[in-house]
This record gives structure tokens, sequence and C-alpha cells, in this order.
């Protein structure tokens, strides 16, 4: 055990500074960053509480640190910060980004705790249904795509694209098996990963796309001065950063996402940024509150759609975190499957400790970066780190995972699946999360399709 704590701790602290860094560098996606290496912990055999460690700090980091470009420059930091864009290009104006993302950076740690603590509880709660899910996984996870489906901005179309997309993975799930003797994994996933960067190089291919896409001057950035004040300590009091008011809002609009695993979680960022906003009046402390408590709830519902259905559904992954972001650690073959995952390994008492170690770990280095280093890391990043660069190196590792698991083939399907999953996203609006909860459903609604069809025939 002592072993495993030590190797968690490593793990968390390594996550939360690399985390950190990819965090400060705006648009990146949590699922094409984070999803990779997680599977190259998993397969790499690290203790199991040291992979949800793993899982846990590079989360806490990444949402701490997203909020450094996105208060500094007006830049989503992250997916999960675009929410955030508008109310930090108001601060600006204000004159408070560096207000802002403090308020951002302490929301987003009590959100961690709140997660946490509430994700567990929930997880007890709902521990009991974990024979019923098993038995209709397929049902429920054909209702979680259709819902996540509806709350996309496509809705219907996105309803009906399950079709086609569910019968393309099966169809390259048959390829797979005659290829190469059993089904993939993690060829599909990292083909839905990186489906949007794969149709935007898809279209440079295009002449008349890449004329579209054709710049002529090198874009510019303003960053705000550098905040002058009191010296703070090394590791600020989070609640010395925040009103009453704002803690009181922050923690009630935590808990309530927490338990919102089958959610968007941009979503929810969107729906409790504006539910504690609109009980404010004057503009600073309605800016300052809305940012507090939307970069809260991306953490809270992270957490919780990460540990509910771990503990709760006894690793079934429901939701689109689940179903996306945290796929290896409820389905990364040959090491974890549907019937034998993180969840299988591990009791209640373990995803407490190694919860608390991941959430040391991401929050160790980020907090103190987001609340001393915001400026001079975001010029830094901006200056230094090529954002082409850092996609090419994750799209070489996802090729590299692809070719580990079923040869030339699997790389063939990632593409293939990359491009059309790419098409679906970019163009017609039907985000990752609709995919990735599409392919858990794929197999029930093939089947179904094929049941029926020989019934009309």
């Amino acid at each position: 055990m002592l072993t495993d704590i030590l190797v968690a701790l490593g793990l968390a602290v390594l996550g939360g500074v690399l985390y950190t860094i990819i965090g400060i560098i705006p648009g990146t996606d949590e699922t094409a960053t984070m999803a990779p290496l997680t599977i190259v912990v998993v397969l790499a055999g690290a203790p199991h509480g040291a992979v949800l460690a793993w899982m846990v700090g590079i989360i806490v980091a990444m949402q701490i640190s997203h909020t450094i470009p996105t208060a500094m420059a007006a830049l989503p930091g992250s997916t999960m910060a675009v929410p955030m864009v508008q109310g930090c290009a108001i601060a600006k104006r204000l004159g408070i980004p560096h207000v802002a993302m403090r308020k951002m950076a302490t929301g987003s740690l009590i959100g961690t705790v709140v997660g946490i603590a509430i994700g567990l509880i929930a997880a007890l709660v709902l521990s009991p249904l974990g024979t019923f899910i098993a038995t209709y996984s397929g049902q429920i996870f054909t209702i979680c795509a259709i819902i996540i489906a509806l709350m996309s901005s496509a809705k219907w179309a996105a309803v009906i694209a399950l079709i086609p997309f569910s019968v393309l993975i099966q169809a390259l799930q048959r390829i797979a098996v005659e290829t190469t003797g059993h089904t993939v994994f993690i060829c599909i996933f990292m083909g839905i990963t990186i489906g949007p960067m794969i149709y935007e190089l898809f279209t440079v291919l295009v002449p008349e796309k890449r004329q579209q896409q054709a710049r002529q001057q090198v874009n510019e950035c303003w960053l705000a001065p550098e905040a002058k004040g009191k010296k703070m300590p090394l590791f600020p009091n989070p609640f010395k950063q925040v009103t009453k008011k704002q803690l009181g809002y922050t923690t009630a609009l935590s808990a309530l996402s927490t338990v919102t695993f089958t959610m968007s979680p941009v979503g929810m960022t969107v729906v409790t940024g504006e539910m504690a906003g609109g009980r404010c009046k004057e503009l600073y402390d309605k800016i300052t509150t809305r940012m507090t408590v939307q970069d809260a709830a991306s953490n809270a519902t992270y957490l919780g759609a990460l540990l509910i259905p771990l503990l709760g559904l006894g690793g079934m992954p429901i939701g689109p975190l689940a179903g996306g972001v945290a796929s290896p650690l409820f389905n990364c073959p040959p090491r974890y499957t549907l019937e034998a995952n993180v969840a299988s390994y591990l009791h209640f008492s373990d995803y407490l400790i190694f919860c608390i170690i991941g959430m040391i770990g991401g929050a160790i280095f980020a907090y103190p970066v987001a609340m001393h280093k915001a400026r001079s890391w975001t010029a830094l990043m901006f200056k230094k780190i090529s954002h082409e660069a850092l996609i090419g190196a994750f799209c070489g590792l996802i090729v590299m995972l692809a070719f580990y698991e079923a040869g030339f083939i699997g790389v063939i399907i990632a593409v293939t699946i990359g491009l059309f999953g790419g098409f679906l996203h970019s163009y017609f609006g039907i985000h990752t999360g609709v995919q990735f909860m599409a392919y858990y459903a794929s197999s029930w609604i093939v089947t179904t399709l094929m049941a029926i069809g020989t019934k009309l025939l």
C-alpha cells in the first residue's frame, strides 16, 4: 500500500506540473491532451490507485491553470474555459483581470474539495443501482447518448447522426476482428479524440478551404499589466480570496453540478454561472461571482462525472466525461475492460486516499502559479510554446497508440473515425461528447437495427 501511495503521489505531482503548463497554452482540448497520456499511464502498469490519483491530479491542474490565459488574454485555456471568455473580456475592460483570475483559481480549488466530497457521497447513494445499470447498459448508454445529443447545438440532427455513426463504428470493429482477431478500443477512442484536428488538417488539402484559412499577418495578443499590491504567501488561503456570499454560491452550485454526471460539463458551467451572476446587481460583483462559480462548477462536474460512475455505478462509463476524457479508467484493453476496470480493484477508503493525493498533487504547483505568475507565464507560453507543435506531438502519440493496438489497420481506423467524427463536430456541431457516448451505445443500436431489419424482411 505504501508503494502505491508513493507512486500515486509522484504521478499526481508529475501530472499537476505537466498539465499546469498545458493548461496555460490557449485553445487546448481536454480530451486530446489528457486521454492519450492517461492511456500510457494505464498501459505502463501503474497501480490502480495511482491511476485514479493521476486522473484527479491532471483534472485539478488543468482546471486551475486554464484560468490564466482566459483571464489575462480572454483566450480560453481549454474547452471548459470557453464559457468564461465573455466574463473575462469584461473583467479586462474593467481593469481587473488579475482579480478575475484569482477568483477563478480559488473557485476551482473550492470546487475540487466539494466535487470529491459530494461525488463520493453521491456514489455511495447510487451504488445499489450498479447491477441494474450493468443489465441494461446498452439501453442506458443509448438514452444518455440521446440526451447529450439533444443538449448539443445540432439537437435532433445529432440524435439522427447516432445511427450512421454507430454503424460506422461497428463496421470498423468488424474489419478489426477480421484483420487482427480482436475488437479495438484505443483506435476508435483516439480517432474521436483527434477528429476536429483531422478535419482541419484535411481541409488544408482542399485549395478553396486552404485559401479561406490563409492569414496575411501574425496574430496579436495584448496582456493586462502585472498586478501591484501587497505580497501574498506562496499558497494563499482560498477563503480570503472570495467573499462569504461568493463562497456560499460556489459551494452550493458546485454540489449541484457534481451530481449532474450525465450532463455536459460545459453546459453545467454556463448554467451555474448564470444562476449565480443573475443574483448580483452590481457589475463588479456579478462578474467576479460568475467567474468564481463557473470555474468551481467545471471542476466539480468533472470530478463527480469521474467518481460517481466508478464507485457508484460499478465502473460503467455513464456520461460524457466517463465516456471521453476519463474513459481509459473504465475501458483500456488489454488491462481494463468494462467488466474489470479501476472500479473492480478499489474500495471506498482507496478512493478517499487517492483522491486526496490527486487533489494535492494537482493543486500544489498549479494554484501558486495561477496566483503569483499568471502574466509572466502566459507571456512565456505565448512566445515560446508552439500550439501547432503541441498538437503535432499529441497526434504522433495517438498514432503510436493506435499502431500499438492494431498495427497499420489501427491507424487507418483512427483516421477514418477521426475524419468522419471531425466533420460532424466542425460542420454540424455534433461534438465529441455525443460521439463518445455513441461508441458505447453502438453495439446495442446496431443489434437492434439488425433485429428490426430481419423482422421486416
